[in-house]
């Protein structure tokens, strides 16, 4: 009688990239169950409730329904136009912060003596602008960052950085008000961009690294000129990460500490007190955060290109 030996199959291919997918995602599954989720179950309990501190240091909950969000929304002054303002912010910055990363990541792919250094200065700013960094200066005594953000914005010493006669020479030769503040806009926020920009710019050279040279070499051998070999190789081989940097930039310019929608929450929730009212404008944010993502990647994911 023989006895048949069961051999377990090998994995394929696609399992074990599933595989290593689980196992790269699961410490921020494991931070999302065990650290994040009674907070947010405890925050939308509170943007339903209308919540009272009490002297002992507790707090009582008594049910509103959806009067904290209508009252966001319609009886709030300032926050309905703060939200328009972060909208509008946001449709203006992330283009710019992806045009601006995606050259400047073309430019550092070039082989030049100190291209690590050139690397070292743009990715700085990301390092300056950290919370950890800033409590630090705090702690010190020390100017922030922001300082010199505000000092750039409002000029002075620094006013090399500025638009200098460019906006009175736009003016003269006859360009539309509405485009000139569009062209000089980033040049006078040529900081912030560059300190926006540093995730993304590694991220592009990632991906520009990954472009295999044989494409390259097959394109000129076959008379391609450099303008042709960007727009049919470089470009739609970058488009998956393009699609991750866009909604990268989104989040960042939503969440930033700068942002006006986030300084008036919090100062609802810790200044007056009103946590129902903060939480339920958390929500709303985040359901516009979650819509405009959406709309974004669905026109994108349409138009991406994967190599395989």
């Amino acid at each position: 009688m023989s006895v048949k030996t069961q051999t377990r199959k090998p994995l394929t291919l696609q399992k074990r990239r599933q595989l290593y997918g689980y196992a790269f995602i699961s410490p921020w599954l494991l931070g999302l169950v065990f650290i994040f989720a009674v907070p947010l179950v405890q925050s939308v309990i509170f943007a339903f409730s209308d919540v009272h501190i009490s002297g002992t240091g507790g707090y009582e909950l008594s049910f509103v329904g959806l009067k904290n969000f209508k009252d966001a929304l319609t009886y709030d002054e300032q926050y309905p136009q703060d939200l328009l303002s972060s909208i509008g912010d946001l449709v203006y910055n992330v283009p710019v912060i992806i045009v601006f990363s995606f050259f400047v990541s073309v430019l550092l792919k070039q082989k030049f003596p100190g291209s690590v250094w050139v690397k070292g200065i743009f990715f700085l700013p990301i390092i300056l602008s950290s919370g950890l960094f800033l409590q630090m200066q705090s702690n010190f005594g020390q100017s922030t960052t922001s300082t010199l953000d505000a000092a750039i914005s409002s000029g002075g010493n620094l006013s090399i950085l500025q638009s200098v006669n460019m906006e009175q020479y736009l003016i003269e030769m006859g360009v539309p008000d509405n485009f000139i503040a569009i062209i000089i806009g980033p040049i006078n926020r040529i900081y912030e961009i560059i300190s926006n920009s540093g995730i993304q710019i590694f991220i592009f050279l990632a991906g520009l690294n990954s472009i295999s040279p044989s494409l390259y070499e097959a394109s000129y051998v076959e008379g391609g000129t450099g303008w042709e070999v960007f727009w049919k190789i470089t470009f739609p081989m970058m488009t998956p990460l393009l699609l991750v940097n866009i909604i990268y930039s989104i989040i960042d310019t939503f969440t930033s500490v700068g942002n006006t929608v986030m300084q008036y929450v919090y100062s609802m929730a810790f200044t007056e007190m009103n946590f129902g009212m903060s939480n339920a404008m958390c929500w709303i944010y985040l359901l516009v955060l979650a819509v405009f993502m959406g709309i974004v990647a669905g026109i994108m994911s349409k138009r991406i290109f994967y190599y395989t």
